[in-house]
C-alpha cells in the first residue's frame, strides 16, 4: 500500500516541483531544465528529483548550482501546495539515461555501418 502512495506522492511532487522551476524560480543559473523522475523513501521524507538541461556540461553546471540554492524555496513552496506530515527534503541529481541512450544509439548504428560494409566486400 505504502508503494502505491509514495509512487502517487512522486509523481504530484514532480508535477509540482516542474511548476514551481518554470513559474517561480528566476534564477539565471536555472537554464532550460525538465524533471524527468522524482524517487521518495518509503517513509516520504526524502525525494530524489532527477532533471535533464538543454545545454552542455558548463550550462548542466550552473543549473546544479541554481537549484542547490533554491532548494529551501522549492520545499516550502511543495509545503504550502502539497498537504502531507513532512514536506519531503529534496535533493538533485541530472539525469544521465538520456546520454546513455544516445551513447547505445551511436554504437548500433556503428555496428550497422560496419556489417554493411563487410557484406558488400563478399
Amino acid at each position: 500500500m505504502s508503494f502505491r502512495r509514495s509512487q502517487k506522492v512522486a509523481g504530484l511532487l514532480k508535477m509540482e516541483i516542474s511548476d514551481i522551476i518554470r513559474t517561480r524560480i528566476k534564477d539565471p543559473l536555472v537554464g532550460f531544465i525538465t524533471i524527468t523522475d522524482v524517487v521518495l523513501s518509503d517513509d516520504l521524507r526524502n525525494a530524489k528529483v532527477y532533471f535533464s538541461v538543454f545545454g552542455d556540461e558548463t550550462q548542466l553546471k550552473k543549473t546544479i548550482r541554481g537549484l542547490e540554492r533554491a532548494r529551501l524555496f522549492i520545499q516550502n513552496e511543495l509545503g504550502s501546495r502539497i498537504r502531507l506530515r513532512y514536506t519531503p527534503i529534496l535533493q538533485f541529481y541530472p539525469d544521465k539515461s538520456w546520454n546513455y541512450g544516445m551513447t547505445i544509439d551511436r554504437i548500433l548504428h556503428d555496428l550497422q555501418l560496419e556489417k554493411d560494409s563487410t557484406a558488400g566486400e563478399n
